[in-house]
């Protein structure tokens, strides 16, 4: 296994389109955009599948969350799915994170700060997951994003709540409809510098 497999963080301007396994459809794509294109992306940092599935591992509650989703008894009664993910969300924030997992996070976003030379930027933390824009299935928009973010704990913080929002009920309904597993999906977040912009915009293309 390489060292980027490995690897709790990884910079935009190290990855590719082809890493989405690594980092998720979104942090990939800023990757490919950032790496080998002109496109002035806002610079910045992922977290990768490994850091989520060590998050997992190490808190142990990978059994408690696969125990929770195996009780669900109609994935179809929206009471049952909304109390089930929450109890899973708040396991989730809850958990102590890593503390060697803590630390390479802070580490990158001071490095961040001296980069653009500032303390404490204003940061995005966004979620990607590494089942996004799959041929048959689109998971993007699944899960959590927040804007303004400031200071190391508070990034710390939001990431784990990133973790969190892999099991919105929007999100674990999808996967069960899908028959995609939930063990197989793993959440990236980008953590990427914010644009104080005066107008902002999104564009939709048509694949021909």
């Amino acid at each position: 296994m390489s060292s980027r497999e490995t690897t709790n963080v990884l910079w935009f301007d190290e990855l590719h389109r082809v890493d989405v396994n690594l980092v998720g459809g979104k942090s990939s794509s800023l990757g490919e955009m950032t790496s080998s294109t002109d496109v002035p992306v806002p610079y910045g940092f992922a977290t990768t599948a490994h850091a989520y599935q060590y998050f997992m591992q190490t808190t142990e509650l990978n059994d408690q969350v696969n125990t929770l989703l195996e009780n669900i008894k109609d994935y179809e009664n929206s009471e049952e799915l909304r109390t089930t993910c929450e109890e899973i969300r708040n396991l989730i924030v809850d958990a102590e994170m890593p503390a060697d997992l803590a630390s390479d996070i802070t580490k990158a976003y001071a490095d961040l700060g001296v980069k653009m030379n500032q303390t404490d930027p204003f940061v995005a933390v966004r979620s990607s997951a590494t089942a996004e824009d799959l041929p048959d299935a689109s998971f993007s928009g699944q899960q959590e994003s927040y804007l303004n973010i400031t200071g190391a704990a508070d990034v710390v913080d939001r990431i784990q709540q990133c973790f969190a929002s892999l099991f919105t009920d929007r999100a674990t309904y999808y996967r069960h409809k899908q028959n995609f597993p939930h063990e197989k999906v793993a959440l990236s977040a980008a953590i990427q510098m914010m644009v104080f912009s005066k107008s902002s915009g999104i564009m939709f293309s048509v694949n021909v």
